[in-house]
């Protein structure tokens, strides 16, 4: 081989090695519970380890999904507002609250504030691990 094919080779491994190091991310899905019981309304926010912020809104079975989510350690905040239209009133709401309708009479309860942001929930996950189920206790 020439210098200069031995060049390119070298290059192109290069190039093919150094696209491969790029963020990865995964998808996480699981449930939310507190205290063995389905967080039914609110929503789960993930601080991903490139510090990135990724939220969605909690089913009314405390499940969720979020793509896109870059692999690796990510804290967690959970927020559950209560649903009464008379209590979000005065706060001109809050924009972080899935759905309008709110969960069925009698299923929703109150977090402890502590668990409402990432940085003070104490709770982390693994993206890319086996499960993302959190359970606040």
């Amino acid at each position: 081989m020439t210098r200069r094919t031995t060049l390119i080779l070298v290059c192109g491994v290069v190039c093919v090695a150094w696209a491969g190091c790029g963020q990865r991310t995964a998808t996480v899905a699981g449930k939310v519970t507190f205290q063995g019981k389905p967080v039914v309304w609110g929503s789960i926010t993930l601080r991903a380890s490139d510090g990135t912020i990724h939220q969605i809104g909690l089913n009314p079975d405390g499940t969720y999904r979020l793509d896109g989510v870059p692999v690796g350690p990510a804290q967690v905040g959970v927020s559950s507002p209560d649903p009464k239209p008379s209590a979000r009133a005065g706060r001109g709401g809050d924009d972080r609250v899935p759905t309008p309708q709110g969960p069925p009479p009698g299923s929703w309860f109150a977090l402890p504030a502590k668990y409402f942001e990432p940085a003070t929930s104490g709770l982390t996950i693994q993206v890319g691990g086996a499960s993302a189920d959190v359970d606040l206790k």
